[in-house]
């Protein structure tokens, strides 16, 4: 058996482990939002705003990130707004008193989006051009 280390790296099982990172990053931002806007208010409008971040992030990714958008970008702008996004949620964690979790989930996404975008095959081509 011959080893074969950038096809692992490049096309396998790394990039693979970066997807599955990725998914479960996303999964984070949804309940980092929720949390966030939980911390941030009280009473009754808890559930309100926390179920209302979910579904404002929720449907941006869904409009501009996710790999079948309905409005697909120039990766720049998808860069851009997903960082607004991971961003945003973070601040709204730190400001929540949870400084520590967001800098630690900023600073994995941010490592995991580096790891998707250089282990990616398909690097430099416009997202409607992958399908």
């Amino acid at each position: 058996m011959t080893e074969d280390p950038a096809g692992w790296v490049r096309g396998g099982a790394a990039r693979r482990a970066a997807l599955i990172v990725r998914f479960v990053m996303e999964l984070a931002l949804l309940i980092g939002a929720f949390t966030a806007a939980w911390r941030l208010t009280t009473g009754g409008w808890q559930w309100a705003t926390g179920i209302a971040a979910v579904v404002v992030v929720a449907v941006v990714w869904a409009l501009f990130l996710s790999p079948k958008a309905e409005y697909p970008l120039p990766e720049a702008a998808r860069l851009a707004i997903e960082t607004a996004l991971v961003a945003a949620v973070a601040i709204l964690l730190s400001v929540g008193g949870l400084t520590a979790v967001a800098v630690v989930g900023f600073l994995v996404w941010l490592a995991d989006r580096i790891a998707v975008y250089v282990l990616d095959p398909h690097r430099g081509q416009h997202p409607a051009n992958r399908r």
